[in-house]
């Protein structure tokens, strides 16, 4: 065997490896989540709340913001890092604005029982919607439910908005899928054919969504460039409307003030002076 041949047969063999490896820590990949996180310290009127472990699915903390009369509330999902204490900032100004918030915590992040997964995250999803009024407490009417899906949110924030009836869905940093998103990050690894399950596959959910869609993207975004975000804006059904922040990255759109401009954009949506 020549030298090349052999060369040949060693790279082979490492990205055999390095397939299966992702083959059987895909979730390490996908989900690199903060193990803790600590509570709120000193959001207003917000509180941490625990739904009860339901069959299969563990206790579910969520961080509750309660509206100011007349206000919506937001159901928020975060990004990867899978640790509410990470997105504190975004979920101050929208109860400094005097919205309700309520964020779901993450499997596997911030300190949280079980395993994370599309399916998991989806079935927890659920219960924080069937619960609100129960985690505002006061009802939470349909017109007062704003879906907010922050990066890998998205996914999970497009799955709720096509199931249920809300009045508005904000998309910040979205993806297509999910998968495309790794290959992003690993150009050598075909993770779309290789994923059979976490992938968010969000493209073939939006055409159900059937309310006001709102994209948030930064043009500089290289966690989940603008491309994946424009595809599934040209699959959302209309009405639908996108800011592009010009300098902005993943992370930072609220410097842009992607938070103000998000709160303006629903009270004018809702006739609010």
């Amino acid at each position: 065997m020549s030298v090349w041949a052999q060369v040949v047969l060693i790279l082979m063999c490492v990205y055999g490896v390095f397939l299966g490896g992702f083959a059987v820590f895909q979730r390490g990949f996908l989900f690199p989540f903060v193990e803790t996180g600590p509570a709120p310290a000193d959001l207003p009127r917000t509180e941490v709340r625990v739904l009860p472990a339901t069959g299969d699915d563990p206790p579910l903390e969520v961080w509750v913001t309660t509206p100011l009369p007349g206000k919506p509330v937001l159901v928020y999902f975060m990004g990867f890092s899978g640790a509410l204490s990470v997105h504190e900032p975004r979920l101050r100004a929208f109860g400094a604005a005097g919205y309700g918030v309520v964020a779901m915590a993450y499997r596997g992040g911030g300190g949280q029982a079980g395993e994370p997964g599309e399916a998991a995250f989806l079935r927890d999803a659920s219960r924080v919607w069937r619960s609100l009024d129960d985690l505002v407490g006061a009802p939470v009417g349909a017109d007062d439910r704003v879906i907010y899906g922050f990066s890998l949110g998205s996914g999970i924030a497009v799955a709720l908005a096509a199931e249920v009836e809300e009045m508005a869905l904000i998309l910040e940093a979205p993806y297509d899928r999910l998968c495309r998103t790794v290959e992003v990050d690993f150009s050598i690894l075909p993770a779309c054919r290789i994923l059979r399950s976490d992938r968010f596959d969000s493209i073939d959910r939006i055409g159900a969504v059937d309310t006001i869609s709102y994209f948030l993207h930064g043009a500089e975004d290289s966690v989940v460039p603008i491309a994946l975000g424009r595809a599934l804006f040209v699959a959302t059904p209309e009405p639908k409307f996108a800011r592009i922040y010009a300098r902005a990255t993943h992370e930072d759109l609220p410097r842009f003030g992607a938070d103000q401009n998000t709160i303006r954009f629903l009270d004018t949506l809702r006739g609010d002076p």
